[in-house]
């Protein structure tokens, strides 16, 4: 399909997704209609249903997709559509879906575990985890208006005017490895330390796969906090442009630590 005539953002309903347009995504649906089209699907995802459809979103699903339907998501993106998939802490064990059977493919995996803050600051809540010095790729500062020239303090409070600082509420890590690009992380105050919590994959069609570990950054709880809703601009305008392309050499070569297993239970019966 042409380009041009993608003009649609779909929603995901049909999985019992922890958010939607109704529900918990108004501002982010909001800010989206001022250029695209809006719809919701509830029913089972078939190619007919994104025709003309330039992004396609689930926030955190419950449910599991079916075979034909990872095969219909994955034909959409080889044909140049856009996705951005979302879930939280707990990963697929606590939300009982498969998406991670799409996902592999493109180099990107939720974890069944969550994030948490080390070090108390600004958010009672640890798993509200504020980060500081998470940017793994120069240009999502550059495109989010920010040039970062210093070093954070070791402190890292979060006081560096020049950081893209963020809230990663009640978010899971993500394994990422090539050809997907990890470009936000959890910092070195968080818990599991420097891993990937945002993913890129740009498949050889133009199509764009963006994977985020918490879908309750973008909700209208935590988008005006911090400079979330920066982040999520860049993340669309990412998705729907070609007017940020990424920093090669940081795409290379990412910041990230090994992941040190902890499972989701142990985690949460431990800081909770």
């Amino acid at each position: 399909m042409d380009q041009e005539q993608r003009n649609i953002v779909i929603f995901n309903a049909s999985k019992r997704e922890l958010f939607t347009t109704n529900s918990g995504y108004k501002s982010m649906q909001k800010k989206l209609r001022a250029q695209w089209k809006i719809q919701s699907i509830k029913e089972e995802l078939t190619s007919e249903k994104l025709q003309g459809v330039k992004l396609w979103i689930t926030a955190g699903p419950r449910e599991k997709f079916t075979a034909a339907e990872l095969e219909v998501l994955k034909q959409y993106l080889d044909s140049g559509g856009g996705l951005l998939v979302m879930l939280g802490e707990g990963g697929e064990m606590k939300y009982d879906t498969n998406i991670n059977f799409l996902l592999e493919e493109f180099g990107v995996m939720f974890n069944n575990d969550a994030v948490i803050r080390n070090v108390y600051y600004k958010y009672f809540h640890p798993k509200e985890a504020l980060v500081s010095n998470g940017v793994l790729n120069r240009e999502i500062s550059r495109a989010a208006g920010k040039v970062v020239t210093g070093v954070i303090d070791e402190e890292n409070t979060g006081n560096n005017s020049q950081a893209l600082t963020f809230i990663y509420p009640y978010g899971a890590t993500l394994n990422v490895m090539k050809p997907a690009v990890a470009v936000l992380s959890t910092g070195s105050v968080c818990f599991p330390l420097n891993r990937p919590v945002l993913a890129f994959h740009q498949s050889k069609n133009a199509g764009k796969l963006a994977v985020l570990g918490s879908c309750h950054m973008f909700s209208d709880q935590y988008l005006d906090k911090e400079e979330n809703s920066k982040i999520m601009d860049v993340v669309f305008q990412w998705l729907t442009t070609d007017s940020i392309p990424l920093n090669q050499i940081d795409a290379e070569d990412p910041e990230v630590s090994a992941y040190t297993c902890l499972t989701y239970a142990a985690f949460t019966s431990v800081h909770l």
